[in-house]
C-alpha cells in the first residue's frame, strides 16, 4: 500500500512534469530546426509559479504543457515541417521512454518505480495523440496532425 502511494506521488509530482518538459522540448526542437523562435515553454497550466528564461512552471505543473511559438517565424513552413513539430513531443517521449527503460534494466530491472514511469509516460504519449480540444482551448497534437492531413 505504501509503495503504491509513493509510486503515484513520484509519478504525478516528478515523472509527469519531467515528461511534459521533454514533450515540449520535442516540439521546440523542431521549431528551432525549421528556423522558428520559441517564445516560452510552459510546464502545466494555471498561474505561473516561477519563470527562468523562457521556461514557465505553472501552478498545476503536473498536467498539460505548451511550446509557445509564432508559426510565422518558421523559415521552412509546410505540411511536413508542421507534422514534425506536431509529432516532436511524442517522438521525444518515446526516445526518453526507451532510454529510461534501458537504464532501469541495466541497474535495477525489478525496481517498483519502473512501472510507474512506463505507465505515466505511455499515458502522456497516447493521450497526446487522441484528437481532442483540451478544456483550456488548445488542440492536442493528434488533432493538430489530423487537421494537417484534412487540408
Amino acid at each position: 500500500m505504501l509503495e503504491t502511494i509513493i509510486g503515484y506521488t513520484i509519478a504525478i509530482l516528478i515523472y509527469s512534469p519531467i515528461n511534459i518538459f521533454i514533450h515540449e522540448c520535442g516540439h521546440a526542437f523542431f521549431v528551432k530546426v525549421f528556423g522558428g523562435d520559441i517564445k516560452n515553454i510552459h510546464i502545466g497550466i494555471g498561474e505561473p509559479l516561477f519563470k527562468r528564461g523562457n521556461i514557465i512552471i505553472n501552478k498545476y505543473f503536473f498536467m498539460f504543457g505548451l511550446a509557445e511559438f509564432e508559426s510565422t517565424s518558421l523559415k521552412i513552413n509546410n505540411k511536413f515541417t508542421q507534422f514534425l513539430i506536431g509529432i516532436g513531443g511524442v517522438l521525444f517521449n518515446v526516445i526518453s521512454l526507451v532510454i529510461v527503460i534501458l537504464i532501469f534494466n541495466l541497474y535495477d530491472p525489478g525496481h517498483f518505480l519502473k512501472g510507474y514511469y512506463i505507465g505515466f509516460t505511455s499515458f502522456l504519449i497516447f493521450s497526446a495523440l487522441i484528437p481532442v480540444t483540451y478544456p483550456h482551448g488548445y488542440d492536442s497534437d493528434g488533432k493538430l496532425i489530423m487537421k494537417l492531413f484534412k487540408k
